[in-house]
C-alpha cells in the first residue's frame, strides 16, 4: 500500500514549483474548477492547491475540497505520468455536500483522462 500514500515528494511546495507549472501548464476547466496540468522532471505525479477565499470564504470549505481532491489523487496517482497539478477555484462553491462531490468526481475525471499512463 506504499503506494497509495501522499507523501511530500508528491506534493508542490515551493513558490517556484507553483510558478512554473502556471507558466508551462495547459488549463482544463470543469464546472467550479480549474486544473493546471503541466509534465514535470521528478518522475512522479505532484499535486497542489490555489484555493482563494473570494470563491470559498470559509476555511472549513477549503479544507474540504483539499481533502476531497487529495484523497482522489492518492488513490489513483498510480494512473498518472508525470505532472504537476494545480488545483483552483474559478467559481463559488456549491453549499450542497452531494453537489460539491460531484463537481470534484467529475473534475478528477476530466484531469484522468487527460493524463493517464500509457
Amino acid at each position: 500500500m506504499e503506494a497509495a500514500r501522499f507523501s511530500k515528494r508528491a506534493r508542490l511546495l515551493t513558490a517556484a514549483q507553483f510558478d512554473a507549472a502556471f507558466k508551462r501548464g495547459k488549463r482544463l476547466n470543469h464546472g467550479v474548477f480549474t486544473a493546471v496540468v503541466a509534465s514535470n522532471e521528478c518522475g512522479a505525479p505532484r499535486l497542489g492547491f490555489a484555493l482563494s477565499k473570494k470563491h470559498a470564504p470559509l476555511a472549513v470549505q477549503r479544507n474540504r475540497v483539499r481533502r476531497l481532491l487529495r484523497e482522489r489523487f492518492r488513490l489513483q496517482q498510480a494512473q498518472l505520468v508525470a505532472v504537476d497539478l494545480v488545483l483552483m477555484l474559478r467559481g463559488r462553491l456549491p453549499t450542497d455536500a452531494q453537489a460539491l462531490k460531484t463537481e470534484t468526481e467529475a473534475l478528477w475525471q476530466q484531469v484522468l483522462s487527460r493524463c493517464q499512463t500509457r
